[in-house]
């Protein structure tokens, strides 16, 4: 989504931050895990892996949510029910 004004990409918004970390919090409970690991987990399938070379040394890191804007994050939450139906055959109660 675009400002109409500048053009540029919104920002993702605090209600989308917040349905996210709720969502990991909730599938986090069901499964017995910490909501960061759900996270990591959730965002590690979605974005994947950054690697990068320090000196002689490779490394990984998931690439972090901060960077996503409005409709990339409104896609992850989407992503989030898939993956929690398909990884865990959990589904949502607000969408049950």
């Amino acid at each position: 989504m675009k400002c109409p004004t500048c053009h540029r990409e919104r920002p993702k918004s605090h209600d989308q931050r917040k349905k996210f970390h709720a969502m990991c919090h909730e599938i986090g409970k069901h499964v017995g895990e910490t909501p960061g690991k759900i996270k990591e987990a959730i965002k590690q399938d979605y974005f994947g892996m950054d690697e990068y070379k320090v000196g002689n040394k490779w490394y990984r890191a998931v690439r972090p949510s901060e960077s996503a804007q409005m409709a990339e994050y409104a896609d992850l939450i989407t992503y989030t029910y898939q993956w929690a139906a398909d990884n865990l055959e959990y589904v949502f109660a607000e969408d049950a």
